[in-house]
């Protein structure tokens, strides 16, 4: 994969903004919160790759089981 001369520019012009942004996050949060969101969000990313990867796994319609009649 590489990029296009477009997408070196407009990723040269992103990064130091990125900085900045992650930058006054430490700052606002501290490093601990930080840490601890980063944590989280790990788990909740885990739990859905997790529940999407079971629901492609099942088929679309399932059968219906066949009733048995009492004699």
């Amino acid at each position: 994969m590489t990029l296009t001369a477009k997408g070196r520019k407009a990723l040269e012009a992103a990064r130091p903004l990125w900085a900045r942004a992650q930058d006054r996050v430490l700052r606002e949060l501290g490093t601990t919160a930080w840490a601890d969101a980063q944590r989280r969000l790990a788990h909740l990313l885990g739990v859905a790759v997790k529940k999407r990867r079971r629901i492609r796994g099942q088929s679309r319609v399932r059968p219906r089981r066949a009733r048995r009649e009492s004699l």
